[in-house]
C-alpha cells in the first residue's frame, strides 16, 4: 500500500486559470479579470495607475524607476524623460547645490576669517 500519497494532501488550485493578452509596447501582459485581493493584485494595480507611480517616484526618488520603467500605462517617451529627469536631478542637483554653497556662503566666510586673521584675530 502506498500511504505516502495519503500522508501529503494535495491542494487544488480552486482559481480559474487567468487569461492574459499582450497590447503592443506593454512589457506585462495584462491579466484579466482581476480577481481577488492580494499583493500581485495590489502590485498590479499599482503599475496601471500613473498618479500613483509618480507618487512613488517623488517619494522614493530614483528607488521608484523601475516600476515606472514595467507600467504598461505609460508611454515609451513618458519613461524615457522620467528617467532622464529623475537621474538628472539626483546627480546634477546635488553637485550644483554644493558648488552654490560653497561659492555663496563658505568662500564668504572664509573670507571674513582671512580679514579678521590679517586685523589681529577676531578675539
Amino acid at each position: 500500500m502506498d500511504h505516502a500519497r495519503e500522508l501529503v494532501p494535495t491542494v487544488a488550485d480552486s482559481r480559474p486559470p487567468a487569461t492574459t493578452t499582450a497590447v503592443r509596447g506593454e512589457l506585462m501582459p495584462r491579466p484579466e479579470p482581476l480577481q481577488g485581493g492580494g499583493l500581485k493584485e495590489a502590485f498590479d494595480f499599482t503599475l496601471r495607475t500613473p498618479a500613483l507611480l509618480f507618487v512613488l517616484l517623488l517619494s522614493f526618488g530614483p528607488l521608484a524607476l523601475p516600476l515606472i520603467v514595467i507600467s504598461p500605462k505609460l508611454g515609451v517617451l513618458t519613461k524615457v524623460l522620467t528617467t532622464v529627469v529623475t537621474l538628472g536631478l539626483t546627480i546634477v542637483l546635488p553637485i550644483a547645490l554644493t558648488i552654490y554653497f560653497s561659492h555663496f556662503a563658505v568662500l564668504p566666510a572664509l573670507d571674513a576669517i582671512r580679514d579678521a586673521n590679517m586685523r589681529g584675530g577676531a578675539i
